[in-house]
């Protein structure tokens, strides 16, 4: 017997009539009739009597239809895991904002290339990486600024990170142990974008403090970044991780500001079929990034 059998032959014990049976199975009456004699010829039963135009059950029937309909309740069960495995082997599609990945310990990182199933993993803009994740092109987001406001997804925080001003060691600044806010005043800063999403902080803090003078100059790339610090014509602001291992010729110095540091974010649609996978990978993170003391 076929599973489509038996559900043929449920539609009719359902709807007491081949005809109803077949328009509700979207097939014709002739393969209900088929259906119901292969099942009563395969268990050498009766499951129907007729009382004038209308289909009853026998007292096997009976019996039969509940049988059935526990047949079809288990193999549905049975499908329905046999779909969350497969979903559960399939890549997550994951999106990083630039410089996130160079931000985070090697042990931490580790997290997106040895998870379970996989990863799918770009790298863009951070306004890119919010808006893919509003518009469910993506499974997720990990993100790294000074923002720690998102109103238009969900979000799971990370890790905060000390931010580092990068500098030339011939620079009047190398000498410090801790940069000020106003130390920035008449300085060239480096970003790795221009979205003012990521550095919203760093922006309202300058102009709360009457901070006018400061440029702005979006790098993409460590080279021109290096050549531009090492000249002293710019500061980068990085993070520990890169503070660690400056270039030689230059210095990272701490800034001296707990309102700018680096807010690592998880951003999803909690409504999404593929959030429980997500937050998954994002409390792993969160959990290794935790247990470096960098949370």
């Amino acid at each position: 017997m076929e599973t489509q059998q038996l559900e043929f032959v449920l539609a009719v014990m359902k709807t007491g009539s081949f005809t109803q049976a077949a328009k509700r199975c979207f097939t014709s009456r002739q393969n209900i009739a088929h259906a119901v004699k292969s099942v009563e010829r395969e268990f050498g039963v009766e499951l129907f009597w007729r009382e004038g135009k209308n289909l009853k059950l026998t007292d096997d029937g009976k019996a039969f239809s509940e049988k059935a309909q526990a047949a079809i309740n288990l193999l549905d069960d049975m499908h329905d895991i046999a779909n969350e495995n497969r979903r559960s082997l399939q890549p997550i599609g994951v999106i990083v904002s630039t410089a996130l990945l160079s931000a985070l310990p090697a042990d931490a990182s580790g997290v997106f290339f040895d998870y379970p199933g996989g990863i799918r993993i770009s790298e863009s803009g951070y306004q890119d990486c919010v808006e893919s994740v509003c518009a469910g092109f993506v499974d997720g987001a990990f993100v790294i600024g000074m923002n720690r406001n998102f109103n238009m997804c969900d979000s799971l925080r990370i890790a905060t990170i000390p931010v580092y001003a990068w500098t030339a060691r011939s620079s009047s600044l190398a000498t410090e142990k801790a940069l000020k806010l106003e130390m920035l005043g008449g300085q060239r800063l480096l970003l790795v974008s221009d979205d003012k999403l990521q550095y919203g902080s760093l922006m309202q803090s300058l102009q709360n403090s009457g901070i006018h003078n400061v440029r702005f100059s979006t790098i993409n790339g460590v080279e021109l970044a290096e050549k531009i610090v090492g000249a002293d014509e710019g500061i980068g602001l990085v993070s520990e991780v890169f503070a660690q291992c400056v270039p030689e010729g230059t210095v990272a110095i701490p800034l001296d500001n707990p309102c700018l540091s680096w807010q690592v974010y998880a951003l999803y649609q909690a409504s999404a079929k593929s959030a429980q996978r997500f937050l998954a990978l994002a409390r792993n993170l969160k959990s290794r990034m935790s247990s470096l003391s960098l949370d």
